[in-house]
């Protein structure tokens, strides 16, 4: 019982493996434009926005603060990843 369970947290895991590829290739794009146009890595504006809609769209209320949190990590780790690229 736990092994299955397991098995689909690590199907799970793969795909938001793919997702954060894909997403850092958006960021590489950014970092890009960045660049061009002189524009600082931190946009506290952009980052309440994103918090907002992951909030929004949750479904099952009591994983509100986790998966905000958790978006919250992936937004720093990549501010982190910009300044190193810029």
């Amino acid at each position: 019982m736990l092994e299955k369970i397991r098995d689909e947290i690590n199907q799970i895991d793969q795909e938001i493996v793919k997702l954060l590829e894909k997403r850092y290739i958006c960021v590489d794009e950014v970092v890009r434009i960045k660049k061009e146009n002189d524009i600082p890595v931190l946009d506290n504006n952009r980052e309440k926005e994103v918090r907002k809609k992951i909030a929004n769209s949750i479904e099952k209320i009591e994983y509100q603060e986790a998966i905000v949190e958790t978006f919250q990590q992936i937004m720093d780790v990549s501010k982190e990843y910009q300044r190193n690229k810029k």
